[in-house]
């Protein structure tokens, strides 16, 4: 689906943004943030909205994609909880499909998380402009996200986020923390509140091999061998007003604490099937940028429609997914094969727990 300007002034507003000023800014900063795979503790691995290409490649640093590299044993629960998801998925388009007028409908079961974020400052110009009312904006941003305020065609996801308290650090090596450097171990030792069910969001600058990174996250079924470092981590340039031009709508909250519900990306896998573990997101063969609303990275020409094999469609990737690297301006949906991916993820690896 297309949106309108309209539509993300609508967006804007209902967390207290002004949009006009920020989506004209779509020009990406010359350091922006860059997007890599990998896993807790090892070395890294691996209405239309016309966005102007930056002036240089936009890269950033997201969290892996590593379900090949944990244990036989979190892998068969990792697949497990995906073919769950996908059935629940499967029954809820037919049931949609039944029904004689479509319509937004909520999800089958709510997900209360409750959030912990913690701002940390350095001791430089320039490194303590978070404070408590950005933090505060962020939230209403991730939970505007979630609810489907980006897209009123969405279908909420269900889960609700709670702000449980909001931490102010000094520390310029947290500031500047790696990921999962000893200061970033360090900084989330201290600073870490609550048990599975709980984000832990830490807002910072960091970077890796002098490259500014947008954020990175761990996911769900890494909590049990690394508690402490189950979290999101966000860079303060990727926030409202911030320097990644582009990228500086506040969306990357609402990317990463995707992988901490246990998303991958929409681009997972390319071509080749199961891609990122959901039917109804279009396989995507590399990451999108700026917002290219035509791109059809997997198919030359159109395929047989599954709902009628008379018609054809064209799949073009799904850049504007939350779980794909377009403009902030560009992402703003998530799929009901994500929720329920959502669900059966946060039921199995953090609910109880």
């Amino acid at each position: 689906m297309k949106r309108d300007l309209s539509g993300s002034t609508a967006r804007r507003l209902s967390i207290g943004l002004a949009a006009s000023a920020l989506v004209a800014s779509a020009a990406l900063a010359s350091t922006p943030a860059q997007a890599t795979s990998r896993p807790v503790g090892s070395a890294a691995s691996a209405a239309t909205v016309h966005c102007t290409k930056p002036t240089s490649h936009p890269t950033k640093w997201r969290e892996a994609s590593d379900v090949e590299r944990v244990s036989g044993r979190v892998k068969a629960q990792v697949d497990a909880v995906v073919a769950a998801a996908a059935r629940t998925s499967a029954q809820r388009s037919a049931q949609a499909d039944s029904s004689p007028s479509p319509q937004r409908t909520t999800a089958a079961r709510r997900v209360v998380v409750p959030v912990y974020i913690h701002l940390i400052h350095g001791r430089h110009k320039g490194e303590h402009r978070i404070g408590r009312y950005a933090g505060r904006r962020m939230f209403r941003i991730l939970k505007a996200g979630y609810a489907g305020a980006q897209d009123r065609t969405m279908t909420d996801t269900g889960v609700r986020f709670t702000l449980r308290r909001i931490t102010v650090s000094r520390n310029d090596r947290w500031f500047h923390a790696r990921p999962y450097s000893r200061a970033d171990r360090q900084m989330k030792s201290r600073l870490h509140r609550g048990g599975a069910r709980v984000l832990n969001i830490y807002v910072n600058r960091p970077k890796a091999g002098g490259q500014l990174l947008l954020g990175f996250s761990t996911f769900p079924w890494q909590r049990a061998a690394h508690p402490r470092l189950d979290s999101v981590t966000v860079s303060d340039v990727s926030l409202p007003y911030g320097p990644a031009r582009g990228y500086n709508l506040g969306d990357t909250v609402i990317h990463e604490t995707g992988h901490w519900l246990g998303l991958l990306h929409t681009f997972e896998g390319g071509c080749t099937a199961p891609g990122d573990g959901v039917a109804d997101t279009p396989p995507e063969a590399t990451a999108s940028y700026y917002c290219d609303e035509t791109s059809n990275t997997c198919h030359e020409d159109a395929v047989p429609d599954p709902s009628d094999p008379l018609k054809t469609i064209d799949p073009t990737d799904p850049v504007h997914n939350f779980m794909d690297y377009s403009y902030d301006a560009c992402m703003y949906q998530f799929t009901p094969g994500q929720t329920a991916r959502i669900n059966a993820a946060f039921m199995h690896f953090r609910y109880g727990r």
